[in-house]
């Protein structure tokens, strides 16, 4: 009588803690597909699990605070569990990472290692500490093959890595390196293989997506990459998780109206709508280019949906200032907002200008604008009452459930009634909206 292998009665069980970004969540998915590969079972985060893998944020404070709360988490849900902490946060503070619990720190610089490494360490022996003088890798991108075992129905595709812009505010150059693209081949080739497993919608993601190609001097690259993509057989959509405001170019307006599997989404951020905070923070655009940017992409591109990154509370920012960002946005065609507060990350620029915000100042700003995000979103939503529009159904992971949710190529979350095979397009007229959500039925 043939045996079963331990590892296959009993595989080792890892659970993933996404803190942050989208090309954090991309590359968490990756580490978790390649776990999945070399034959662990991927587990929720909250169940208990052989390794756990957090993957942390330093963007602001509470993503420090989140990060080093998700370690303390896997410490409790299993004591005996091997605990890695990787990330911005672990490149720039791992020895927080150390006294929070974390038995592997593995930097940006290796995470492409992660995997091996964790075998390593629970074989034998390893460093704790990721190096702080390695250099950056020129070439090792993480990359999925295949569908992700609990992963979303839409996939992720990074592109590049790092950026140049050194924003006074932003923590990310010195965590995440220089500028980097990804190679079209090996982009075009992950995409080929992740369409034949089954995705339709891929969006692409990097710290500094816009400037693919800049560091080789091919300000074009990004759009040649994006009708490479096009010609790929099954794929459905493709979306840009995010681009800078001096990267939307003419060629890229142009491309995105013509395209039939374009998705008619931008998300752009503007940080500031007052010339003078865009100058402290070391922004490379003024409030008008930002304007002529997203009334050129709505006049262009219909129904598309739009939307932008907002910091308040930069030091020095007056009531004025806060005017003129909420006053912009009021009059834009934006459909939604991502509201921050200003946060102080030592070893940035920004540290040493005079007259910082309270936290009262930063509050109330916040929550003004987050209302004006909200009817923004509600009157998009509420345009498209009556109209037939076509989300990809998502996985709600509710089996009992008759209600179904999508997401359009505009970037409308759906919640429907009717037949819908999870990863397909199907057409929903819209009958009620909410702030977030419009409600419909499917229809042939």
């Amino acid at each position: 009588m043939k045996t079963v292998p331990d590892s296959i009665q009993n595989p080792v069980k890892v659970a993933l803690k996404n803190i942050g970004c989208k090309l954090n969540a991309y590359e968490t998915e990756a580490l978790s597909r390649t776990f999945h590969t070399k034959g662990y079972h991927v587990v929720p985060f909250n169940s208990k699990a052989d390794v756990y893998v957090v993957n942390t944020c330093t963007v602001t404070g509470s993503g420090d605070s989140d990060s080093r709360k998700a370690v303390r988490k896997a410490k409790r849900n299993n004591p005996d569990a091997t605990v890695v902490a990787t990330g911005c946060y672990a490149q720039r503070c791992p020895d927080e990472l150390d006294q929070a619990g974390a038995d592997l720190i593995v930097g940006n610089d290796q995470k492409s290692e992660l995997v091996d490494r964790v075998e390593t360490l629970r074989e034998g022996s390893l460093s704790l500490l990721p190096s702080k003088d390695s250099p950056f890798p020129r070439e090792h991108f993480l990359s999925i093959d295949g569908l992700v075992e609990g992963g979303r129905t839409r996939g992720m595709l990074q592109v590049q890595d790092g950026c140049d812009e050194h924003c006074t505010y932003c923590i990310i150059p010195s965590v995440r390196g220089k500028s980097i693209s990804r190679p079209k081949n090996a982009i075009v080739e992950q995409a080929k293989k992740m369409v034949g497993a089954g995705y339709r919608e891929l969006a692409l993601t990097g710290i500094h997506t816009g400037s693919y190609g800049y560091e080789l001097e091919d300000k074009l690259a990004l759009v040649k990459l994006l009708k490479d993509l096009e010609k790929i057989p099954d794929l459905l959509r493709i979306r840009l998780n995010s681009i800078e405001p001096a990267y939307v170019s003419d060629a890229l307006i142009d491309y995105a109206s013509e395209s039939n599997i374009f998705c008619r989404h931008f998300h752009i951020p503007l940080q500031s709508g007052s010339d003078t905070t865009l100058r402290k923070m070391g922004r490379h655009y003024s409030r008008q280019h930002y304007k002529n940017r997203i009334e050129q992409i709505a006049s262009r591109i219909p129904s598309c949906g739009i939307g932008a990154d907002v910091m308040v509370g930069f030091p020095g920012e007056s009531e004025k200032d806060f005017s003129e960002t909420f006053n912009l946005i009021r009059d834009l065609p934006m459909t939604y907002l991502h509201v921050f507060p200003f946060s102080k990350r030592d070893g940035t620029p920004a540290v040493k200008i005079k007259n910082h915000c309270s936290d009262e100042i930063k509050k109330d700003r916040s929550k003004r604008l987050i209302e004006l995000g909200k009817v923004k979103r509600r009157e998009f939503n509420c345009l498209h009452i009556g109209s037939i529009i076509n989300p990809i159904v998502e996985d709600t992971g509710k089996s009992d459930s008759a209600m179904q949710t999508g997401v359009t190529d505009n970037y409308i979350k759906t919640i429907f009634d009717g037949p819908g095979e999870v990863g397909t397009i199907v057409s929903v007229k819209v009958e009620k909206a909410r702030d977030e959500v419009v409600y419909g039925t499917v229809v042939k």
